[in-house]
């Protein structure tokens, strides 16, 4: 294929944003609303140790989307960096470790540099860096269909080469470039207001697939880009969900509609740009329903009332010695572990006072909460706070991930 079968001018990923529509603004505005208001009555530091495990969440779904599965449990010993013997199970923890460290770094970016453009070029090339810089060089050998040459892809380099994703011929990679410039001064969230913030990052999420700037790892930095764009325009609600499990819980539909917002306009009522105003609302639209859906999903999953009502629950399971293999808990412990979720921490004397136990007794409880990082302390003086170990995942938060309980 030569030159002219590509893209190679900006205007040719026109439209950039969907046409005025009520419904989509409307969507758009329930979203934020939403958003806004999840987590809003969970205490500041209970909300920091959820957000830790979302990010969890949020590799795993990632790794998912792109056909890598690692059960959770191999997450969460990688975090503690306890990695399996098996090179292809080790490789895959470093993957996902990869994922969360890089959300991480994005995070404190946000926070120390409140004027980083994260639509930028460079932004998007350093996210790249960063991710591939962590992960095994298997996973940056990448094989060209049409000649089967295999090479190592650069961590944070623009292509080089000509590719086709299924159908799309991406832009041409001497004209990456102006394409990003472009995608940079018309998606700049500094630029944009209200909704159109919102719409802006469902059409982005898009139309930076489209561009596909990366040999390979597009899918992961546009949504590594997209929870940068979420947190830039503060709609990621303190981290407490996350998009990623939304597309992965259908991910054949979220390939599919990438697939069908890269389609070329279809007739004179089908917008004015080179690509079809149709599909890029449609996608937009499928983007903020998947969003409103995850963000309802974690709004029930994270209701104090609820939330109470399973941790009880759990340390009942304890207390009657069901689980296999668990020591049983004294049913007290209930009472400490909701009171820490509610207030983030306590102080060890409060123990005896939300227990009514004996001090010794409530000290006991303490001490086999903590032994088992139901509860955390900086040392054994320091308030406790709450925690939430890999093993009771499943049971305070049903449902996260497909496997339930790890």
């Amino acid at each position: 294929m030569g030159k002219s079968d590509f893209y190679t001018h900006p205007r040719e990923m026109e439209p950039l944003f969907p046409s005025q529509n009520e419904e989509l603004i409307d969507l758009a505005m329930h979203v934020h609303r939403r958003a806004a208001e999840l987590g809003g009555s969970l205490h500041k530091i209970t909300r920091s140790i959820i957000a830790d495990l979302l990010r969890h969440i949020n590799s795993y779904y990632s790794n998912l989307i792109e056909g890598y599965h690692i059960h959770p449990a191999d997450v969460e010993r990688a975090a503690r960096k306890d990695y399996d013997d098996d090179p292809k199970k080790r490789a895959l923890q470093q993957l996902s470790l990869a994922h969360i460290e890089v959300q991480k770094k994005i995070e404190k970016r946000l926070k120390n540099e409140p004027g980083l453009e994260i639509s930028s070029p460079e932004f998007l090339c350093w996210i790249h860096d960063r991710f591939y810089e962590l992960v095994p060089e298997d996973f940056r050998q990448i094989k060209d269909p049409s000649t089967g040459e295999v090479f190592l892809m650069k961590p944070g380099k623009l292509r080089d080469r000509l590719v086709k994703v299924g159908n799309h011929l991406a832009p041409h990679p001497e004209s990456l470039k102006a394409f990003m410039d472009r995608f940079n001064e018309k998606f700049n969230p500094d630029n944009l207001h209200g909704t159109q913030k919102l719409i802006t990052i469902a059409s982005s999420h898009h139309r930076l697939a489209w561009v596909h700037p990366f040999i390979d790892g597009n899918g992961r930095v546009a949504r590594l880009f997209t929870h940068a764009y979420m947190k830039k325009a503060q709609i990621e609600s303190h981290g407490l969900w996350t998009i990623s499990r939304g597309l992965a819980r259908e991910s054949d539909k979220y390939k599919n509609m990438l697939a069908y917002a890269d389609s070329s306009r279809k007739g004179d009522y089908d917008g004015r740009g080179n690509l079809s105003a149709k599909a890029l609302k449609e996608f937009c639209f499928y983007f903020l329903e998947t969003s409103l859906d995850q963000i309802d999903f974690m709004s029930e999953l994270l209701d104090l009332d609820n939330l109470s009502q399973r941790i009880q629950g759990y340390i009942d399971l304890r207390a009657q010695g069901i689980l296999t293999g668990e020591k049983v808990l004294k049913k007290e412990s209930k009472y400490i572990l909701t009171e820490v979720m509610l207030r983030g921490e306590i102080s060890r004397g409060d123990a005896k006072r939300v227990t009514g136990l004996s001090e010794r007794s409530a000290r006991r409880v303490l001490s086999a909460l903590e032994d088992e990082e139901l509860v955390t302390s900086e040392s054994h003086r320091s308030p406790v706070r709450f925690s939430i170990p890999p093993k009771v995942v499943g049971y305070y938060f049903p449902d996260l991930y497909p496997e339930g309980r790890i």
